[in-house]
């Protein structure tokens, strides 16, 4: 299969047009090179796969969103990176025939580059399409799904299904979700009961913690196969063209700071970027913004570090005694990256490393449980019951 026929392709032209420097230092040039050398045969090479996703539901014509269009045309001209790297731009997901066929596609998209180990990055359209995306990994008892959003797009009521209330399809499809987490909610628009209705490992971070120390975001996103952003997210004044508006929300340099933790992330393998609304944008701010937003993750994702955390060569075991368990609780430290980890044994007595913060380690150096300690060691317990 030449997975290249669901999509309408990228005319390179009309954005190397627009240069605003030499466009053989652009990003832009980098992905035309490597876009137009593609073959069936040589697309398991790549690295990265860019793809654009022109489906709204926000509009009556869900097929008529330009957003994919206006962040490549503000990504192309950004400074290409002094390490070599394969990445190809597919173009625009072609339409089907009904918005369940759009998630179908994508589906089928994204499961063949994950089958490839080929990260998929994801630009445009309404963030409901993260249901699509999240069918892929049904059968990953392990999956972690985490999103970016200033609310929790739950179902309130009896409502149609948008992307303001997504995440609940998504909890329906996936009951068995081993972990969500809501990275930078802000909950003056989240009542605490609708977090009973998320499905897993609930380890979500508010925004004003977030702001506080924004390290709080990397382990979660060292835990996470998909990730999507709702540009929405950041504050209405340095993203105007979202289709939620709020005073309050990330700054953009912020953004672009998760954006980029989230790229050296090893086990992610999806990054979407939704939510944006290109007709009501100032200036092309928000386009802009996305664009830095996909950069900065491409940044992180070329440090990317395969991490080993059992490994004696590059880590450092503790084992910490706690009151009221049994054995001690192991972690390591990276020496390299200064990254930890804890590891949890299964009923089986299988190792299993998830990524976590100094935190978790100091709570145990101080005779306390730590709270995501004990949630995995929950998760893990109930899974080998069912």
């Amino acid at each position: 299969m030449d997975i290249r026929h669901y999509f309408n392709s990228v005319n390179f032209l009309q954005f190397s047009a627009l240069s605003r420097s030499n466009w053989k230092y652009s990003i832009g040039a980098v992905i035309e090179k490597k876009t137009l050398s593609l073959t069936a045969q040589n697309i398991h090479n790549l690295d990265v796969a860019l793809v654009g996703a022109p489906f709204d539901s926000h509009r009556a014509n869900v097929h008529s969103s330009a957003a994919p269009d206006k962040i490549r045309e503000e990504l192309y001209q950004l400074s290409k990176f002094d390490v070599k790297f394969n990445i190809a731009d597919f173009g625009n997901l072609k339409p089907s025939n009904s918005v369940k066929g759009n998630y179908q596609a994508l589906r089928d998209i994204v499961e063949f580059f994950y089958e490839l180990g080929i990260v998929t990055i994801i630009v445009g359209g309404s963030q409901d399409l993260s249901f699509g995306i999240t069918e892929v990994f049904k059968g990953n008892k392990l999956f972690s799904f985490s999103t970016i959003d200033a609310f929790l797009d739950i179902k309130k009521g009896k409502e149609s299904f948008n992307s303001s209330n997504y995440l609940s399809r998504v909890f329906s499809s996936n009951p068995k979700l081993f972990q969500f987490s809501l990275i930078g909610y802000q909950s003056h628009y989240i009542a605490p009961e609708l977090f009973l209705r998320t499905k897993g490992i609930n380890n979500s971070i508010r925004l004003g913690r977030l702001r506080g120390e924004i390290e709080f975001a990397e382990p979660v996103f060292r835990n996470t196969d998909v990730l999507s952003f709702d540009i929405g997210a950041v504050k209405f004044s340095e993203a105007p063209g979202t289709y939620r508006f709020s005073p309050n929300g990330l700054r953009s340099e912020e953004a672009c700071q998760l954006a980029k933790y989230a790229g050296l992330s090893d086990r992610l393998k999806v990054f979407g970027l939704f939510e944006f609304d290109s007709e009501n944008d100032l200036n092309n701010l928000t386009a802009k913004l996305a664009a830095q937003i996909v950069w900065y993750f491409l940044e992180g994702f070329l440090n990317r570090e395969e991490e080993k955390p059992a490994d004696n060569k590059t880590s450092v075991m503790y084992q910490v005694e706690v009151k009221n368990v049994d054995k001690p609780l192991v972690f390591y430290k990276n020496i390299k990256t200064d990254r930890w980890w804890m590891q949890i044994n299964t009923i089986d007595n299988e190792p299993i490393y998830f990524a976590c913060s100094k935190n978790e380690y100091i709570k145990a150096s101080n005779n306390e449980i730590p709270g995501l300690w004990l949630k995995y060691i929950q998760q893990l317990d109930e899974m080998s019951l069912t």
